[in-house]
């Protein structure tokens, strides 16, 4: 892989409102802010990010935290931050707001945040950070930036399946659920550059005792990906599934490059992530006898210097994401391609909805109701027609012993319907359970019969 043909940087003005608020919460961490949450994207009324802190105080107190990636802020913005401190507040002796932005606040901004400074300094502060200010920060706290860049080391991604394809596999896929036709369902597929450093490795690591070696890993050109916004591994990609090979490779569109996400962890610190799980997925507790016939436990693990990184490069996964509704259900998939194929990173739809364990493709069925995906354990069919309901909205009708079940109101009026219309006899044999009974006596009153009449004889 040849690193100079790599972009380095990445403009911060390329980031959306959504992942600048994301960046200003990892700075925030880096700063000593604690329980630093991201609200959700809608309604946060004036609070983008929520996060604690105790200083320049004896206690704990809220900061509330606006984040504007636009070129002005102006005094409308302060004031309903203002109005969001008012209304957290609460009972605490005191409050804090920032407002982060990638650009400048007007002079009204600036002299109404001194006022509201000078006014009710000793209980409510706002505190204000631009985009110069926000640079001097990120420099200090170990953010790379550059002339205002996020360094971002790649512009590499691999060929891969287009958005149409993969949403058209989908939508396939889940019309293999049984019940799916009864519902109305709405698939929306978003794609991304998502940000991985991958590296290429081997481990040559011995662990020796007196009586010789009792452990010993040797692998080569084994292929890691560490999540450049997590820091996790990707330990379920299926060997093979991505080829690093310039065949395989391709630069990222001119015209795509605004779905890129950025890394959130630098070089150094992604590498550290690979050396530890590297160890920690070679890391085994042997068994062994020392020369005096006892038996003992050792952890093993290779040391540092045991793995080699032969290579290494920051690169993006084409990653697609699925929102599926169905009914009122809403369900998430992450999903990256190559050429030919696709994999599921996470899929909501794998789940039962009752019991939560995972349902292989096949054997999966979906509530008519409610939408919720059901497994063969926790699916209950329609009477009449078969189609399968979940427990919570299977309507029960009971018969004489048997109790049957309907997936819809109109399903259960018509079978009433047919009730009303059947002989004793039908009945009867409608309900399965007091046939089984019946039978049951039948044959016991049977057995009586044969030994009395057999008596007799």
């Amino acid at each position: 892989m040849d690193k100079a043909k790599w972009g380095r940087y990445f403009d911060l003005d390329a980031l959306n409102g959504y992942e600048f608020e994301e960046f200003v919460a990892r700075l925030l961490r880096m700063m000593g802010y604690e329980d630093v949450q991201v609200t959700q994207r809608t309604g946060d009324k004036g609070k983008d990010i929520i996060a604690y802190s105790n200083h320049g105080k004896p206690f704990k107190y809220k900061v509330i935290v606006e984040c504007k990636h636009t070129k002005s802020v102006g005094r409308p913005v302060i004031q309903k931050l203002q109005g969001a401190l008012l209304h957290e507040l609460g009972d605490d002796p005191y409050i804090k707001g920032i407002i982060v932005t990638s650009g400048k606040f007007t002079k009204e901004a600036i002299e109404y945040t001194e006022e509201i400074n000078k006014k009710h300094g000793s209980w409510m502060e706002i505190e204000l950070i631009d985009g110069k200010k926000l640079y001097e920060l990120c420099k200090k706290h170990g953010i790379k930036i550059v002339s205002g860049n996020i360094q971002v080391v790649s512009d590499i991604t691999f060929k891969h399946l287009p958005k149409e394809e993969v949403k058209k596999r989908t939508i396939g896929e889940l019309e293999t659920i049984k019940g799916i036709e009864k519902t109305t369902y709405q698939v929306k597929t978003w794609k991304s550059y998502y940000p991985y450093y991958c590296v290429r490795y081997s481990v040559h690591s011995q662990v020796c005792t007196k009586v010789g070696c009792i452990y010993e890993v040797n692998v080569d050109d084994e292929l890691l990906f560490v999540d450049g916004v997590t820091g996790k591994v990707l330990d379920n990609l299926p060997h093979g599934f991505f080829k690093f090979s310039p065949e395989n490779l391709t630069k990222i569109p001119e015209d795509e490059k605004n779905l890129i996400r950025p890394f959130n962890f630098s070089v150094d610190e992604l590498e550290q992530k690979v050396i530890d799980s590297i160890i920690n997925k070679y890391t085994k507790e042997v068994v062994y006898r020392g020369k005096n016939n006892v038996e003992y436990r050792k952890v093993c693990s290779p040391k540092k210097k045991d793995i080699l990184i032969k290579e290494s490069c920051p690169i993006y996964l084409p990653q697609y994401t699925n929102s599926i509704k169905i009914q009122e259900a809403n369900y998430n998939q992450s999903i990256v391609a190559n050429e030919m194929d696709i994999f599921k990173i996470s899929d909501d739809l794998a789940f039962c909805k009752v019991c939560g364990k995972t349902v292989p493709i096949g054997e999966r069925y979906v509530c008519p109701v409610c939408g919720k995906i059901l497994g063969p354990c926790h699916v209950i069919f329609d009477y009449l027609d078969g189609t399968p309901v979940c427990p919570d909205h299977a309507i029960p009708r009971k018969l004489y012993l048997q109790t049957i079940y309907f997936a819809s109101k109109e399903n259960l009026e018509k079978f009433n319907n047919m009730w009303a219309t059947m002989s004793e006899w039908e009945r009867i044999t409608t309900d399965t359970t007091l046939m089984k009974v019946l039978i049951v006596i039948g044959f016991v009153i049977l057995l009586y019969l044969i030994k009395i009449l057999g008596g007799l004889f």
